[in-house]
């Protein structure tokens, strides 16, 4: 049996993992803003967009927020998207979400979508909350669509709260003029950004204290390479940051020093692992 090598830094798991709980995150500034934002959102039955480059942590933003969605009160329907979809098509998977088989005939399972959607807002009080992820990839056709589902009661209060996820280009989609309609329904259009150097120095630090290593692992120097090497996107740098430590510990080095660091820049650019 192969020795594991997270024990020689003195940790009793490997850390810059992706399964870390909701309550063990490290919420960064912008974190909480869009936590908090999200709350009124939701509490308005608005639609909210939340955009960043790929891997900066648009994930973990709406897991953050998806753990404070009581069952009681509401609802959570998640839905990664395809830019292949039609309308029926995205009727049919709510229809699938909301546990009713869909008709073969597309006017119908429109109709029993909406009526759900109806009766869990107003008559079972359970607010639906739909993020659909990879949202980028939704055609004008079907954000127009969105526009319909949110606003299908002569403009009532929408039955649902709605969340697209995705990368930045959506917010670029969304300017489009054929799209002002629902762009005009848009309760909040969050940018997430990446870490700041300072932050991906805490970042690195919390992760490390996570799985039990109190004592300084990385240098200052390899800490700001790894920011400037991963930009500041999480995805990157934890990659960045376990080949790392991987490195160093084929080294059998007690430190992530520069060597260590241009030793794993070399192995994730060879690998093409993540871009620089």
């Amino acid at each position: 049996m192969m020795t594991p090598w997270w024990p020689f830094f003195g940790a009793h798991q490997p850390p810059f993992t992706r399964d870390i709980p909701v309550e063990r995150l490290w919420l960064t500034p912008a974190l909480r803003e869009w936590q908090a934002r999200f709350a009124a959102v939701v509490a308005e039955h608005g639609l909210a967009v939340l955009t960043g480059e790929s891997g900066v942590g648009k994930s973990t933003a709406l897991r953050l927020v998806w753990q404070t969605l009581t069952p009681t009160h509401y609802l959570p329907l998640y839905l990664p998207v395809s830019d292949a979809w039609t309308p029926r098509q995205l009727y049919r998977a709510l229809a699938r979400l909301l546990d009713w088989p869909p008709t073969p005939f597309a006017d119908a399972t429109e109709r029993q979508v909406r009526d759900t959607l109806w009766t869990l807002a107003t008559q079972q009080g359970r607010l639906p909350v739909l993020a659909l992820d990879e949202a980028h990839l939704l055609t004008p056709r079907l954000l127009q669509e969105l526009r319909f589902l949110l606003n299908f009661a002569l403009d009532t209060t929408a039955p649902l709260a709605v969340v697209l996820v995705g990368h930045t280009e959506l917010r670029q989609k969304l300017a489009w003029r054929p799209l002002e309609a629902i762009r005009q329904r848009v309760t909040l259009a969050y940018q997430l950004p990446p870490f700041t150097a300072e932050q991906t120095a805490r970042y690195i630090q919390h992760h490390l204290e996570r799985v039990g290593i109190d004592h300084p692992v990385f240098t200052d120097s390899a800490l700001q390479a790894g920011h400037d090497w991963s930009q500041g996107i999480a995805r990157r740098l934890n990659a960045w940051a376990r080949t790392c430590l991987l490195a160093a510990y084929a080294a059998q080095s007690p430190l992530v020093d520069d060597s260590v660091v241009a030793t794993a820049i070399h192995e994730l650019q060879w690998a093409g692992t993540v871009s620089s």
